[in-house]
């Protein structure tokens, strides 16, 4: 299986543009300490580094870094960061998100690698990008040890999953389901499965499905 390659532009801006590959982590309702303390975490992991005063290109100088600033409520504050995938430094954003639902996205741009394109079945098509998957996990265990979240999903575009929308509407859920790469708590998975027995237990209380489709 080949790796992942970082891409090369003429344009920088074109590192930035087309599909996103995401960790969305999913809260229940945070403190403003909570927030604090999970943002720190972010930062903390050897493969993610900032937050940074601008957007990083791959090839160019890292831009200097930045205190992580508090998050207000009602408000999604987004933060610039580094991360090495295979020895390769890429750009990516960090999404914070206080709202109806609490979220944080790691979202690093598709165009980021070369021959990667951004189309939903892309996990499939591109198994390399299993080398990111596990960067995602790692770093979401790394969070839940010491700020809990109801649901992990890793992929392309996979946006916030909320564990009432998979419970009442009846394509998410299966869209969900269907396609795996998701930590979740039991108590989220037994409202939308009737057996959670199959799904890897990892922690007392998470559960992990590997990518399915």
């Amino acid at each position: 299986m080949a790796g992942l390659t970082v891409a090369s532009y003429e344009n920088p801006a074109a590192y930035y543009e087309g599909g996103r590959y995401e960790l969305n982590l999913t809260f229940d309702t945070l403190r403003d300490k909570q927030w604090q303390r999970l943002l720190e975490i972010l930062w903390q992991p050897p493969t993610l580094s900032g937050p940074l005063a601008t957007r990083y290109y791959p090839g160019q100088p890292t831009p200097p870094s930045v205190e992580v600033q508090p998050i207000p409520p009602t408000t999604t504050v987004t933060f610039r960061a580094q991360l090495q995938v295979e020895g390769m430094v890429v750009g990516c954003d960090i999404e914070a998100t206080r709202s109806l639902f609490e979220c944080v996205s790691v979202v690093v741009p598709v165009a980021m690698f070369r021959e990667v394109r951004a189309i939903p079945t892309m996990r499939q098509q591109y198994p390399e990008l299993q080398a990111l998957d596990q960067i995602f996990y790692d770093l979401a265990l790394r969070v839940y040890d010491v700020i809990p979240f109801k649901i992990a999903a890793i992929g392309y575009e996979r946006t916030c999953q909320l564990p009432m929308e998979l419970q009442t509407d009846p394509h998410v859920r299966h869209e969900f389901l269907t396609t795996g790469n998701f930590l979740a708590q039991d108590e989220v998975l037994m409202l939308i499965e009737p057996d959670i027995s199959p799904y890897q237990q990892v922690r007392p209380d998470l559960r992990w499905m590997a990518p399915l489709s």
